[in-house]
């Protein structure tokens, strides 16, 4: 057995240098999925607790290494009539907090530190939003035309992460059911926020804040 490794030991080493290779590969691809996967910009949209459906805050969070900047919000409000998107990124009069400057309480565009949530105070104000674009008039959030039903309300966020020159999005769903036409029900048809980071999903994006901001 030792006149066999000896006799080979120039292959032996060739092997144990390659062993050793594949490992370093291995962990380096680690580490830099690792350091990828931190760098990933992330927004989450959530619906907040303690509030009837459409009287509950819609939680907007970076949840990123960094900070982003909001650049804007579009919400697209479905019926069975069809599809109808518009701008929520201006604030109402309203909801306009005084302790901001001047600019803060005009919009809600701007730096979002990591860890923190920009509040829009109600799905209430994103559903008007969208039903003024649809045309729908809206009595306690339901249509006052009995013809028109109400199917899911989309919000997206369009930001700018750090020195990356496209912006990135955020997009969540939520369900409208207006059946009993007592009340509306709020409810997320997914259970995370999607993101939107492709080509294509940059180049939609620059047309949508191009169209409605």
């Amino acid at each position: 057995m030792l006149d066999w490794i000896k006799n080979n030991s120039e292959l032996l080493m060739v092997v144990a240098n390659f062993g050793t290779l594949l490992i370093w590969l291995f962990y380096a691809q680690l580490l830099f999925l690792g350091y990828r996967r931190e760098r990933r910009p992330r927004i989450l949209i959530n619906k907040g607790v303690g509030a009837a459906d459409l009287d509950a805050p819609c939680l907007i969070c970076n949840m990123s290494k960094e900070p982003v900047f909001v650049q804007s919000i579009l919400v697209e409000l479905a019926t069975n009539d069809g599809r109808y998107l518009t701008s929520a990124t201006d604030t109402e009069e309203g909801e306009q907090d005084t302790t901001k400057t001047s600019i803060g309480r005009r919009t809600r565009q701007g730096p979002l530190e990591s860890g923190v949530c920009l509040e829009v105070p109600s799905f209430r104000i994103l559903l008007q939003k969208g039903a003024d674009a649809a045309g729908v008039e809206l009595q306690d959030g339901l249509p006052v035309d009995p013809e028109v039903k109400l199917e899911k309300l989309t919000v997206t966020v369009v930001a700018i992460y750090g020195p990356e020159d496209d912006p990135f999005g955020a997009e969540r769903v939520f369900g409208l059911d207006c059946e009993d036409r007592q009340r509306v029900r709020l409810r997320p048809e997914t259970l995370d926020t999607e993101r939107l980071n492709s080509r294509l999903d940059k180049r939609r994006l620059k047309d949508l804040v191009g169209r409605y901001n």
